[in-house]
């Protein structure tokens, strides 16, 4: 099969001119090449008459000038000829051919940025029409089983008429040339169109498909924008500072985050994250990476890190586990218990850990505890008195309410810390329902868990956090329950 020459372009018609000479002027009627406009010339010339309204009307017959002669134009050329003035204007105007829309998708979504519009935390501008440098491509998302789309047909187009009252035939518009690649399915009324997964869509050339992985070959700077993505995302390089990046099933950086807002429904993995104390992550799955510097997590699985978290805020409803490095300074927060081979440093940095709780719940108490601390001094301020019969049941309610945080249960509950080398002094644990601030360095490997016997904590040999503290406990109170029967036995 030969190669298709391109159709070489059709030269457009030339201008017609037609004259017409009198005694005392000229009138010259040209008409467009594509015979949609009639203009007119008027030359006067020696002492004859001006022309008149019926010279001016046979001339526009014997050059078959029948469509939109324009009444307004014909009276200026008049009055311009009979004050003996040159003129030039259009005297009859046809009606252009609207050609025909070419076929297209109807979308029924739209980018999911625009949703996010506003939402951004850049610095607030008096000028609001301030660009988003950050906004650079659009995200249409998708969920499976969702109608996006209806293929709309070429229109057939309008026709049109020339000066001459010719007909313009109408120009039908061009058929839609496109391929159902992947994920989309078409509906059996052969226009609707239905994603078949979750993801995003895309249409590159004449292909359009549904894709849940999107790769990113570099880093996420001012080339690639934001990201609001309904799929995996997979990015080769680095995240620059100042980028919002989300996506639902997940997001792998082979290179490093910066100052950044980062969400994800699943799990989270990157190299380091460098927050300055601005930089956020949201992560409803695993976060794995090499160190966390500044930076606020919150997972709904476990953060485990390979290097150091230092000056952070962590929350975690599963475990936190720092593997080879230190965890120093900021709050690390989890439900199933927290390891590091070095917990708090030499300085004075603060560390606080809070291992077998739950972060909602610990919000929920402080919240809680506030609400029982305003109460009281309500009660207690000098102007005028509250009620003692209601301040009792005001405040027996949100004790109550305390008391039913306190008592939930979970799972994957395990109120215990392991350091494999060293433990500074200065640290403050909260183990469970207990709290104390270590006064003195301690080496590992060790394991700390709640002393439900005699009260605050026990230290013992280093045991996985996959072994819980409540099982060892209940390993010591079983032998203290054998101790007391074999002594009041003897007794």
């Amino acid at each position: 099969m030969g190669i298709l020459q391109p159709t070489p372009p059709i030269a457009p018609k030339q201008d017609e001119c037609i004259e017409f000479k009198r005694l005392g002027y000229s009138l010259v009627l040209t008409i467009s090449g594509d015979g949609l406009s009639c203009s007119a010339a008027y030359i006067p010339s020696g002492n004859g008459a001006p022309i008149t309204l019926t010279e001016l009307q046979t001339f526009l017959a014997q050059a078959k000038i029948k469509q939109g002669v324009v009444e307004n134009a014909v009276e200026a050329l008049l009055t311009s000829a009979a004050q003996g003035k040159k003129v030039n204007c259009t005297i009859a105007a046809g009606i252009a051919m609207i050609p025909g829309a070419d076929g297209t998708i109807q979308f029924s979504i739209k980018d999911s940025l625009e949703d996010e519009g506003g939402k951004d935390d850049q610095p607030e501008s008096s000028d609001s029409c301030r660009m988003d440098l950050r906004r650079v491509q659009s995200f249409l998302n998708v969920v499976a089983g969702q109608q996006f789309g209806t293929l709309l047909p070429p229109s057939e187009g309008v026709a049109g008429k020339n000066v001459r009252g010719l007909i313009i035939p109408a120009q039908p518009g061009i058929p839609l040339d496109i391929e159902l690649v992947r994920n989309i399915r078409l509906a059996d009324d052969g226009v609707s169109l239905y994603a078949e997964i979750d993801g995003r869509l895309s249409w590159r050339g004449k292909e359009l498909s549904v894709e849940d992985i999107y790769v990113v070959k570099g880093d996420v700077d001012f080339k690639v924008g934001n990201i609001l993505y309904n799929g995996y995302l997979d990015v080769k390089g680095d995240i620059l500072d100042g980028f919002k990046v989300q996506a639902s099933k997940g997001i792998k950086v082979q290179g490093n985050i910066g100052v950044c807002k980062i969400s994800s429904e699943g799990d989270i993995s990157f190299c380091g994250l460098n927050g300055q104390g601005k930089a956020s992550i949201t992560c409803g799955g695993v976060v794995m990476a090499n160190f966390i510097h500044d930076a606020q997590v919150d997972a709904e699985g476990d953060v485990l890190v390979e290097t150091e978290i230092r000056n952070s805020f962590i929350r975690s409803n599963g475990m936190v586990k720092v593997n080879k490095g230190i965890l120093a300074g900021g709050e690390t927060v989890a439900l199933s218990g927290i390891e590091s081979s070095v917990i708090g440093a030499v300085s004075s940095l603060r560390t606080r850990l809070i291992a077998g709780v739950c972060h909602s719940d610990l919000t929920e108490l402080n919240q809680l505890f506030n609400e029982l601390k305003e109460l009281v001094a309500k009660f207690n301020s000098p102007g005028k008195p509250m009620d003692a019969k209601e301040f009792g049941l005001l405040r027996a309610e949100i004790t109550a309410r305390i008391q039913a945080v306190r008592k939930r249960n979970y799972p994957s509950m395990n109120a215990k810390v392991n350091f494999k080398k060293r433990l500074h002094e200065g640290v403050s644990l909260t183990i469970g329902q207990t709290s104390e601030d270590i006064r003195e360095g301690l080496d590992g490997p060790s394991s700390i868990i709640e002393n439900s016997l005699e009260g605050g904590f026990r230290y013992l040999g280093m045991t996985d956090l996959i072994i819980k503290a409540d099982e060892i406990e209940e390993a010591f109170r079983q032998q203290q329950r054998i101790i007391q029967k074999v002594t009041s036995v003897l007794q």
